[in-house]
Formats: structure tokens, C-alpha cells, sequence
């Protein structure tokens, strides 16, 4: 008994422990996210002033940039950057880009020799015009803009977005990278690193970096342009390098001339920033497994002291009532010196009430298992009265020869919403039904003898099942407040001629053999369900059966058997057994179709009523 006593109490203070675990996280959870707010908010500043400046110093470096692009396709810049690249102070790249003149707008370049030539030829034109030495210049300005506009040359241009390092300075980021985008991906145009940096490391601090170094270098993809995308709406994001991890901003934007699309990547090292995250929250989990221990240990002595003795005479109390053999009684019911207004008190109270409950249920059950036993009875006669109801004496008609008829049905439930029947009109014709009710039990079972009673009064009048049909649903849903439904395969067949008229609402597909063939599925004509819809109109369609022609009609509990692994029964398997044993009379067929059902369901329960009619015409 103790050891229960204490199981209880060790399960209370897991309870309290996991409280202050969970207040624990929340306030860990809330002091780190404060904590990284104000951590990231310098590295967030800066990248918002560098955005800022770039924004107003943007046409500027970007049609610089967009030049730095557009000479990349020039002859000779790969052996240019080659050189560059392999030595990376070399003035290689400077002296190629000297070659080219560049203009004021970014799409505007020409080589020196070109520019030259041009100035040649127009002082040449001038002096032919007789302009004055002095005016020279201006008439050649108004007779050829395109040389005012050349001022640089594209190794000037390109140096130009070195200014942007001034920026990384001082402002206090990292490092600004500028891309273009390119046909198959990105070509770098510059990077500009703070050579003041913690971060920035480099092997000889005297030497500058050569700015031509870092351009012209393509790559498929750009990691910081790719998540700064499905990142949609997000400014800075982290992003994790070789060098460490960096809070980044991406501007993305089109120059105006050139329709060149730049990518300016600004970065901030954020090294120890995460330090600082990693640290801190480590402090805090230290800090929150002490309170942890001291959480459990206080909690421990408390429900000691306040716990384990109460409960362990509940616990006598209540074991000894439960061992009461002979039945309760008022006097057994647990009595204790608990006054207490906590949970011990309330579990206390609930005992004596539960115990009290439970004499007053004993009774209760004992005129229950009566009444159970009554309603049992009561079933049994429902299911005897249902199947009184249903043409079961076989051979049903035995001085007629001109047919055999059989059928069966076996209910899910103690009584079932399936229904057979067949009954001579008249000397010269039968009537055959069978039909499935929605749902299942006694109000299926009551519909059921609705239904049926209905078809058979309204088929001695009228020769037509469809119009049968129609008249049943009219009545039907006349007063349908339950929305019950019935699917019936109704058929009228004429004994001198073996004519078969029938009409389809909504059931399964009748399946026919005729003389010396094989059973098959006949697709006949369909209608709406009866009690569905008010004014439905049912087709007749006709049949002629021969003498040997054996007709089967089966509610949708034979298909729809289904075996332990949840597979259906299905059609299949039905014309499998009834043409293995077609040359059998119908009582024989059913008898091994229903055997091999239940064979297939083996010990999975009956989920649907099975019911099943066999006519086999004989004719005179």
C-alpha cells in the first residue's frame, strides 16, 4: 500500500515539475527573443542606413555597375580576368579596361581608338567648315553629342564603385557584393570587403586588394539572391558562409539605359552576435535547471508531509470496500477524518459519492439485465414476425411446373431493411421483387413492411412495375418525414410466354443465363431510389426468357461482403460460383453462393443484409 501511496505522489510532482518546466520555456523564451531583438538591432541599423545611402547614390554606381557588366562580354576580358584572377594584385584588368571610353549612360561604350578616330575625323570636318581654332570643340560637341558625353574611360568607370567601400567603413558593415543577372545565372561585378573588419582577414595588411580582381566571376546561383526570394517581404535575413554567419539585405533593381537587372548583396557578421545567443541561453537553461531541482525538491517534501498519509488511508478504505464479495452496503461506504477543502478532500467526497453511486447502480443494473432480457424476446419475435412475413416455404408453388423459385434473406442485424417476395397476379402471371432499405435495425425492418405491403397491393391493379414504382413513390413520399429510401428491382413475368417486364429503381444489376450458356451481368435501364424525390418516372423494359433461362437478383450485402483484410466480395466472384453450378435447381446455386460467401467473410462480422431470389423459367 505504501508503495502506491508514493507511485501517486511521484506522479504529482512530475505534474508540478512539468508547470515549472513549461513557465520555465516561456520566460526562457521570452527574455531570448527580447534579447536577440536588441542584439541584432545595431547589425540591422547598418544595413538599413547602407540600403538608404545606395537608394540615393543609386544612379550612380548602378549605371557603373551595369557598364562593369556589358564590358564583360567584350573581346578580350576572359583573358583580362584570367590574368587577374591568377595574380590577385595584378594591373592586368586595368590596363584592358583602359582600351574603352564609356559614356554618361551605362549602354554608351566605344574603344579609345574608336573615340580617337572619331575626335580626329571631326576636328578634320571642322577645320573644312572654317570653324575658328578656339570654337572647335563646341562645333564638334553640336555636331557629334556622342563625344560630350565620353568623359572616362571604362577602367575610371569601374573604379568609380570603389567608392561603395567608403560605405562599408562607415557605416560598419561587412561587406557589399553587386551582381548582375546573366542569361544561365550571375556574373559578380564587385565586391567591396571593410578591411577594417574583425572579420576580414588577410595575409598582408599593407597591401590594398586590387578592386579588378573580384570581377567577371559567374556562378549558376547567387544562395543570399536565392533566399532573399522565398523569402518574399522579408528585408534582413541570416545567412550561414564559409566565413560564419551574416545578416544580410538584398536590393534588387533594374538599371533605367541599359535595362541591366543588379543585385546589390549587403552584409553584416553577425559572429558574435550568435556567440552572444549561445552564451545567453545557455546561461538561462543553467539558471532554469536550478530552479528546476528546487521546484521538485520543495514539492517532494510538501506532498509528503500533506499527501501520502491521506491518501494511504483512502486507499485501505477504498480497497477494502472493492473486496466486498457478498454485495454493498449503505454501511461499507468509506468513513474518514477528512475535512480538507483541497484535492485530497475533494477525492475523498468523490469516493463516498462514487461508492454511493455504486449501490444505487447495482440496483439499477439488476432492473436493467431484466429489461435487457425482455427486449431480447422482443427481438427475437420481431425477427420471427419479419420472417414470417417473406414467402419462406419451398417449393413455394409445387403444382406449378412451368417454374422453380427460391430466396433467402439473413439479416445483419435482429431484424433488416432487406426484402424479397413473389406472388402470382393471376394464374398467368408472377410477380417478383427484391429490394434494399437505407439503413439497417427496427427502423429499417418497419420501412421494410411498408414498402413490400405497398408494392404487393399496388401490383394486383396495375400490369406495369414501372408504374408499380411510380405509385409506391408517390405514397411513400407523401409521408417521409425520416427521409427513408428503398432501391427495388420489381418484374412481372407472363408463365405461357416466358415475356419478363421489369423496372430498375436504383438496385443491383440482375444477372441472366439463358439455355446452355452462362450466367452474366445484365445492365438494365436504371431509376432514381423510391422515397428520394417526389414525381420520378421508372422505365419498363422487357425480357424474354426461354425455357432453362435462370434468372438471380441480390441485394448489394453480397458484393459488398467483405473478408478480414477489407476486400469486397464483388460481382466477379457471384458469376464465378453461379456458373460453376449453373446446371443446378435455384435452391442448390444459393445454397453454394452463400456458402462461399462466408467462406470469403470467414470471421469478420456481417456488415450488410444478404438477401438473394433464384428463378429458373421452365416454360410449359
Amino acid at each position: 500500500m505504501k508503495n502506491k501511496s508514493v507511485s501517486l505522489t511521484v506522479k504529482l510532482n512530475i505534474l508540478i515539475t512539468a508547470i515549472v518546466i513549461i513557465v520555465s520555456v516561456v520566460l526562457i523564451s521570452i527574455s531570448y527573443s527580447s534579447y536577440t531583438r536588441t542584439a541584432y538591432l545595431p547589425a540591422h541599423k547598418n544595413l538599413e542606413n547602407v540600403a538608404k545611402q545606395m537608394e540615393d547614390y543609386a544612379p550612380s554606381w548602378m549605371s557603373d555597375a551595369a557598364t562593369a557588366y556589358l564590358l564583360t562580354s567584350y573581346d578580350g576580358f576572359e583573358e583580362a580576368h584570367k590574368a587577374a584572377m591568377e595574380d590577385r594584385w595584378s594591373n592586368e584588368m586595368g590596363e584592358w579596361l583602359s582600351q574603352y571610353k564609356v559614356g554618361n549612360s551605362a549602354a554608351e561604350i566605344m574603344t579609345v581608338e574608336e573615340y580617337d578616330a572619331l575626335r580626329t575625323r571631326m576636328e578634320e570636318e571642322a577645320a573644312e567648315a572654317g570653324v575658328a581654332e578656339d570654337e572647335v570643340t563646341g562645333w564638334i560637341y553640336e555636331h557629334e553629342p556622342r563625344l560630350s558625353s565620353y568623359y572616362f574611360t571604362a577602367r575610371d568607370h569601374y573604379q568609380s564603385l570603389g567608392s561603395i567601400i567608403d560605405m562599408c567603413v562607415n557605416i560598419g558593415i561587412y561587406r557589399i557584393q553587386i551582381y548582375a543577372e546573366d542569361t544561365d545565372g550571375y556574373v559578380k561585378i564587385m565586391e567591396c570587403v571593410n578591411v577594417y573588419s574583425e572579420s576580414y582577414k588577410i595575409d598582408d595588411d599593407s597591401i590594398t586588394p586590387w578592386i579588378f580582381a573580384s570581377y567577371g566571376v559567374r556562378s549558376k546561383q547567387v544562395e543570399a539572391i536565392e533566399k532573399s526570394r522565398r523569402l518574399k517581404g522579408t528585408e534582413d535575413f541570416r545567412l550561414d558562409t564559409e566565413k560564419g554567419p551574416e545578416l544580410v539585405r538584398v536590393m534588387e533593381k533594374e538599371e533605367e539605359n541599359s535595362g541591366v537587372r543588379l543585385y546589390a548583396v549587403c552584409s553584416c557578421d553577425i559572429t558574435e552576435v550568435v556567440e552572444g545567443q549561445k552564451a545567453f541561453l545557455i546561461r538561462n537553461l543553467v539558471l532554469a535547471g536550478l530552479m528546476e531541482i528546487t521546484a521538485v525538491a520543495a514539492c517532494l517534501l510538501i506532498l509528503r508531509r500533506m499527501a501520502t498519509r491521506p491518501l494511504k488511508q483512502l486507499t485501505q478504505a477504498a480497497t477494502s470496500f472493492a473486496a466486498g464479495d457478498e454485495g454493498y452496503k449503505k454501511e461499507d461506504i468509506v468513513d474518514l477524518d477528512i475535512k480538507s477543502n483541497d484535492e485530497i478532500g475533494a477525492l475523498y467526497r468523490e469516493i463516498r459519492s462514487m461508492q454511493t453511486r455504486i449501490i444505487d447502480n447495482t440496483e439499477h443494473i439488476a432492473r436493467m439485465s431484466a429489461e435487457k432480457e425482455r427486449i431480447s424476446t422482443e427481438l427475437e419475435l420481431a425477427t420471427q414476425i419479419q420472417a414470417d412475413m417473406l414467402p419462406n416455404i419451398f417449393p413455394a408453388f409445387p403444382d406449378r411446373t412451368e417454374f422453380d423459385i427460391y430466396a433467402s434473406m439473413t439479416p445483419a442485424k435482429a431484424v433488416g431493411g432487406d426484402f424479397y417476395d413473389f406472388f402470382l397476379i393471376d394464374d398467368d402471371h408472377l410477380a417478383l421483387v427484391i429490394a434494399d432499405v437505407s439503413g439497417k435495425g427496427i427502423p429499417a425492418a418497419l420501412f421494410m413492411m411498408i414498402s413490400k405491403i405497398m408494392i404487393q397491393n399496388i401490383a394486383q391493379s396495375v400490369s406495369s412495375p414501372a408504374k408499380v414504382l411510380e405509385e409506391v413513390n408517390h405514397q411513400i413520399m407523401a409521408n417521409n418525414r425520416e427521409e427513408m429510401f428503398v432501391t427495388v428491382w420489381l418484374g412481372v413475368l407472363d408463365l405461357p410466354s416466358g415475356r419478363l417486364i421489369a423496372a430498375n429503381a436504383a438496385h443491383e444489376y440482375p444477372m441472366l443465363m439463358a439455355p446452355g450458356g452462362s450466367f452474366q451481368l445484365y445492365r438494365d435501364p436504371h431509376g432514381f431510389v423510391i422515397g428520394g424525390m417526389p414525381g420520378i418516372k421508372y422505365k419498363d423494359y422487357e425480357l424474354v426468357l426461354s425455357p432453362g433461362t435462370k434468372l438471380f437478383v441480390y441485394t448489394d450485402g453480397v458484393p459488398e461482403a467483405r473478408n478480414a483484410d477489407h476486400e469486397f466480395y464483388g460481382t466477379d466472384r457471384i458469376l464465378t460460383v453461379l456458373n460453376t453450378w449453373k446446371d443446378a435447381a435455384p435452391q442448390e446455386i444459393m445454397e453454394h453462393l452463400r456458402e462461399d460467401v462466408d467462406t470469403f467473410a470467414g470471421e469478420s462480422e456481417q456488415f450488410d443484409d444478404i438477401t438473394m431470389l433464384c428463378l429458373e423459367y421452365r416454360g410449359k
